[in-house]
């Protein structure tokens, strides 16, 4: 018996060195930890996957902070956008906080997948990223533009006066008697509205164009004064999203070089006349015309 107490004795002995070894090497290693990163929630942001459409805004709004065991503060965030084979980066920050708090407006002009990813590093080295889908498809309407049109005053020999947006030509006196019903806006120059654009309905054109008033239809366009610039037209390309239309103008008159109106026609289309030059010689226009087809 004396025998087998002392063995088991031992065993308790060697046991708890064991034991107590064990929780020394336990207290020795480094504790292993990462830092926290996540899109912010609720009314307003973006924090999951989404379907917009071209040029919408959306809200990302980034939360992150260090580990609490490891105590390295956050050095980095990225966010980065891919889409296909093209990676872009929206941010790349460098810092030394405990915590990152930032929100962003982001729009994506190409329709397709997006992966939007928000990434924290921290001192160590150490990482956390969190992901969502962007689907992005087509917005606005399809447009169409003529950037070479040419409109003289009544009875030019070499540029008409009377503009059809939906067949894109240039009617003259000659024969728009045959086609009124096509007719949207029509240039003149007289001596109280220099150069003018008018709608067909409008009483001015009609004292320049006596004809008109025998026409079967006079198709009522209107028109809007915008601070719209030449670079904002230009760069209107497939597809544009218009904004509302409160015109009420039957008539714009005084035209100046890089003048931009917006206009509807009577079947409820939206468009730009942009005024590209108005020569000396003779009363005429040199004009760029966009319209949603």
């Amino acid at each position: 018996m004396k025998k087998l107490n002392l063995i088991f004795f031992i065993g308790l002995l060697i046991g708890g060195i064991v034991l107590s070894g064990c929780k020394k090497d336990e207290d020795d290693e480094p504790i292993i930890g990462y830092p926290s990163i996540d899109f912010k929630g609720g009314e307003g942001y973006t924090f999951e996957d989404v379907t917009i459409t071209t040029n919408d805004q959306i809200l990302v709004g980034i939360m992150a902070a260090m580990h609490t065991g490891t105590q390295e503060p956050l050095t980095q965030f990225t966010l980065t956008v891919v889409s296909g084979a093209s990676t872009t980066t929206l941010v790349d920050s460098t810092f030394n906080a405990e915590s990152f708090n930032a929100d962003y407006n982001i729009s994506f002009g190409q329709t397709g997948d997006a992966t939007l990813t928000a990434k924290v590093t921290d001192n160590a080295g150490r990482s956390d990223e969190v992901s969502i889908t962007i689907s992005v498809e087509q917005g606005g309407v399809a447009v169409k533009k003529n950037d070479d049109l040419l409109m003289g005053n009544v009875n030019d020999l070499a540029a008409g006066s009377f503009y059809s947006t939906s067949e894109e030509t240039v009617y003259f006196v000659s024969n728009v008697e045959e086609n009124t019903d096509k007719v949207d806006f029509i240039f003149f120059k007289g001596p109280q509205n220099q150069n003018a654009i008018a709608s067909p309905d409008d009483d001015d054109v009609k004292l320049v164009y006596p004809s008109i008033n025998d026409w079967a239809v006079h198709n009522e366009t209107r028109f809007q004064l915008t601070d719209m610039t030449v670079e904002d037209f230009d760069a209107i390309e497939e597809y544009h999203i218009f904004p509302e239309f409160t015109g009420t103008l039957t008539r714009v008159s005084h035209l100046e070089v890089d003048d931009v109106i917006f206009f509807q026609t009577a079947a409820g289309k939206h468009g730009y006349i942009k005024v590209v030059d108005l020569y000396t010689r003779g009363d005429v226009a040199q004009l760029e015309v966009i319209v949603e087809e």
